[in-house]
């Protein structure tokens, strides 16, 4: 329904609508900027109980629900949105310097709102509970380190170890596979690639948490998105296990270098690698030495002196993105190093390529094939974890391979 074009009472100039007493430039001049809360009856905030509605006029486009939050400075912590509508019209007022009547754009906006008691009251409780546990949890006791500090970094890449995974051999033509096992194959990688980069000495290491550490994501045995798995155990159990396993992993290359670790989430675990990289940085928030980069992000970061490495774990996106990726959402990064590479999992293979100065690798997986991946032929990778030396200036220097011997693996 169009509305005819009114007076203002105050200035004499057009409002846009009849039912618009005063125009913009008059409310502007009680002191009210675009986007701010009204003062007067006919609009601003109502509150009822759990129940709200906003009513705004602004310069400001209003096109999206966007746009609504931002201009009527809604805190969606708090509000939750039901409803809202916007208006425009054109409003005319008389400028002050030429007499003239001036024309513009008026919004009009509106919307009602329900409070987000119940979440409200959840997101508090965790957060009184994360601050609780970290008043308890002492620091951890200092190691005796067994290398001289040196000014190299050692990237121990395990991704796609699949904790929890249940491969039968008869079914598979493959290894035997369960939790038990991946532990004591995890651990043995671990040590392995210590050992076989000893020759050096480190200033920092970097262990990649995620990238499907466990196999699945849900109490039912199913991934993030809900496809079904050959489960080994129960879902908490398997959690368990392995927050205890990745505990005793971060003492053990605590004794190398201080360690840090950032959280990649894969397409099988992308809640339990946030909440397994959550409880990490509980337990060692008050541990020198030891940072836990859990940030709610697809990609991770880092710089080496003139090395720039991203970790993702390579189910989103196209490969030959990575380097554009690289340049724009780290851009200081990418200009200040020389040595660029992006790894990745997910395809349980090996494979290098080099695009425009970055090498994206693909890191192989310590599980073997599964039923599902025995129907689709896809068998007998070799079941690997890379330990990468790099020295700030000259990039890579050492590659460490650990691979599942085949006694373990028949």
């Amino acid at each position: 329904m169009a509305h005819k074009p009114g007076k203002c009472s105050q200035c004499g100039g057009r409002t846009g609508r009849t039912d618009t007493p005063t125009c913009q430039p008059c409310y502007a001049a009680r002191g009210r900027t675009p986007g701010s809360r009204r003062s007067t009856p006919s609009g601003g905030l109502s509150v009822n109980g759990d129940q709200a509605k906003i009513t705004e006029l602004v310069y400001e486009p209003v096109r999206t629900l966007a746009d609504l939050v931002r201009v009527c400075q809604i805190d969606t912590d708090v509000w939750e949105i039901t409803h809202w509508r916007a208006n425009k019209w054109e409003s005319a007022a008389k400028d002050d310097r030429t007499q003239k009547l001036v024309t513009r754009p008026l919004y009009q906006v509106t919307a009602t709102m329900r409070r987000k008691g119940t979440e409200i009251i959840v997101r508090a409780a965790i957060a009184a509970l994360i601050a609780d546990a970290k008043t308890q949890i002492k620091p951890r006791a200092v190691v005796k380190r067994i290398r001289p500090a040196g000014q190299h970094m050692l990237e121990i890449a395990v991704p796609d170890l699949h904790l929890g995974k249940l491969a039968w051999s008869e079914e598979t033509r493959g290894a035997n596979y369960d939790h038990r096992i991946a532990v004591d194959v995890f651990r043995a990688a671990v040590t392995s690639l210590v050992e076989r980069t000893a020759a050096f000495n480190f200033s920092r290491v970097v262990f990649v948490l995620g990238n499907d550490f466990l196999h699945a994501d849900t109490a039912a045995g199913t991934t993030t998105r809900g496809t079904p798995l050959d489960m080994d155990s129960r879902y908490h159990k398997l959690y368990r296990v392995g927050r205890e396993l990745l505990v005793e992993t971060i003492d053990r290359l605590r004794q190398v270098a201080p360690v840090e670790v950032p959280v990649v989430p894969g397409n099988h675990d992308t809640l339990s690698a946030f909440t397994l990289g959550d409880s990490l940085e509980c337990w060692y928030h008050n541990t020198p030495h030891v940072t836990i980069d859990n940030a709610a992000v697809q990609n991770k970061y880092m710089q080496h002196g003139a090395v720039m490495l991203m970790w993702t774990h390579g189910d989103k996106g196209k490969k030959n993105n990575y380097p554009l990726l690289m340049a724009t959402e780290q851009p200081k990064m990418f200009a200040a190093t020389i040595h660029r590479e992006c790894h990745t999992g997910h395809l349980h293979k090996l494979q290098a390529d080099e695009l425009m100065g970055v090498r994206t690798r693909i890191c192989p997986s310590l599980a073997p094939a599964d039923a599902w991946h025995a129907q689709n032929h896809l068998v007998n990778n070799a079941r690997s974890a890379e330990g990468y030396v790099w020295h700030p200036d000259e990039g890579l220097v050492s590659l460490a391979v650990y691979t599942v011997p085949r006694e373990v693996a028949p």
